[in-house]
């Protein structure tokens, strides 16, 4: 019994030593990881255009859709203020000034519906108009920054009183902040922060890189409107009517990251490579379609329906003149000269895609497609998702760069220098028989963009339009 009592007693404190080692020590570890608070964000699907026309600003807008994030799926969103800066086309500034500021429940916020699936509750478009914005900057009638400025840093004075009107160049640029049920707020530096500290916003700022530049955090909080025509003339009607449409080319953008990866795509058979994505039929590309404005769309917009793996489609693009962070179309001299390139020359030349004469990166605005579903279902939980080429994400237009092909690629990857982009002439209307635009798509991403092989593999088709008489 003497021993019994002994191993009970020796049980006891092995447990009870067990119990004691599986507790954190708090003065080793003093960082309070189970108790740890959360914040909340916007994560933003699509946004529609970067641009406004300013020929039409009636019906402009920076229009986006949002997902609330926080650790109850997006219900602790209370309410979401959206400010605006003024930045002129020489690079002067105005104070920021709030322009809107919606609730949860004004927004509309909603589980996202099957097949399609998020955590996290979902609004529809929200747009902020630019009549509205151009109401808010119209009370900014003073300079900001006063007089007695001494021109030291951080003392310096390049801020402005708004001057009354948008013009051509200019830039608006939204900065959003988010209210929690709790009361926090959430957001990220202003413009002034860098241009015109003493009306900046640092000590509000809280908001990290890895949820303002991740691809699926998609958060910047920052977003830029451009102020331009989608073409020269300022034709409201531009690039709508009749077109021939055509798939041109197709490729695995990841297998054009070095040589030993494009050697897969010169000799290794590629299921993919076999049919059209778009067109009347698995062997036939060609499709009549026919571009119309959407009535109360954006002015950049033109939609269209068209045939997509086997079902009938609508698709949205967009008409950019300029993109943030670059000059032109960017291309080479060789992705140039594959715009130039008439489409079906006399073999060996290696075709292109037959544009105007005189096309060049100066006279060449890009051609957008938000994140969108096509409406195709892949699976009976999944859907094909498709958007703008070479985007990083829905939230940055990003550098388009191009695809290096060569001659001994298989027919249908492309056999010359080719843009990731499409593209427009800004210097034509599109209504000209022959005139010619272009569109890329990377088809099959997710929900969000990302290129992970949602449904099968994710491959750059690139779509050629021809005005019909």
């Amino acid at each position: 019994m003497k021993n019994f009592r002994q191993y009970l007693v020796i049980g006891f404190l092995t447990v009870a030593a067990l119990f004691t080692a599986c507790e954190p020590n708090e003065d080793a570890y003093p960082l309070p990881y189970d108790n740890r608070d959360t914040g909340s964000f916007l994560r933003v699907i699509s946004i529609t255009s970067f641009s406004w026309d300013i020929t039409d600003l009636a019906n402009s807008g920076f229009e986006a859709v949002y997902e609330s994030v926080d650790k109850n799926g997006g219900a602790d969103l209370d309410r979401v203020e959206w400010y605006a800066t003024y930045r002129s086309a020489g690079g002067q500034i105005t104070d920021e000034v709030l322009v809107k500021t919606l609730t949860a429940q004004q927004m509309s916020l909603a589980e996202v519906s099957a097949p399609s699936g998020s955590e996290y509750l979902r609004s529809g478009p929200i747009r902020i108009t630019a009549q509205e914005t151009l109401d808010a900057l119209n009370t900014l009638t003073t300079d900001p920054d006063g007089t007695g400025c001494t021109g030291i840093f951080p003392d310096i004075c390049p801020a402005v009183a708004f001057p009354g009107a948008l013009n051509l160049g200019d830039r608006v640029v939204f900065r959003i902040k988010v209210y929690d049920k709790q009361g926090r707020a959430f957001t990220v530096n202003n413009p002034q922060v860098a241009a015109a500290p003493k009306l900046g916003n640092p000590n509000e700022a809280n908001i990290t890189a890895n949820l303002t530049g991740g691809i699926f955090y998609s958060s910047p909080m920052i977003y830029t409107m451009f102020m331009q025509r989608p073409t020269d003339s300022g034709n409201a009607d531009a690039y709508t009517g009749t077109y021939r449409m055509s798939q041109v080319a197709r490729w695995a953008p990841d297998f054009a990251t070095s040589t030993n990866n494009l050697q897969i795509l010169r000799t290794v058979p590629q299921a993919w490579m076999r049919s059209f994505v778009f067109g009347a039929s698995a062997t036939d590309s060609s499709q009549v379609v026919t571009l119309e404005k959407i009535p109360g769309g954006l002015p950049s917009e033109r939609r269209f329906t068209c045939r997509y793996r086997g079902q009938t489609i609508t698709m949205i693009i967009n008409l950019e003149r300029q993109v943030f962070g670059l000059t032109g179309a960017g291309l080479s001299a060789a992705g140039v000269a594959t715009v130039n390139a008439l489409p079906n020359p006399a073999p060996p030349t290696i075709g292109g895609l037959g544009f105007p004469a005189g096309t060049t990166n100066t006279n060449l605005g890009s051609v957008f497609v938000k994140l969108a579903s096509t409406g195709v279902q892949c699976t009976s939980e999944r859907i094909f998702y498709h958007m703008t080429g070479a985007q990083f994400n829905s939230t940055v237009a990003g550098t388009p760069g191009e695809f290096s092909g060569d001659a001994a690629m298989p027919l249908g990857v492309p056999r010359r220098v080719w843009p990731n982009r499409g593209y427009y002439r800004i210097d034509r209307d599109g209504l000209t028989p022959g005139d010619v635009f272009s569109l890329a798509v990377d088809d099959d991403v997710d929900e969000y963009g990302r290129r992970n092989g949602y449904c099968n593999w994710y491959t750059r088709v690139y779509l050629s339009f021809t005005k019909l008489p």
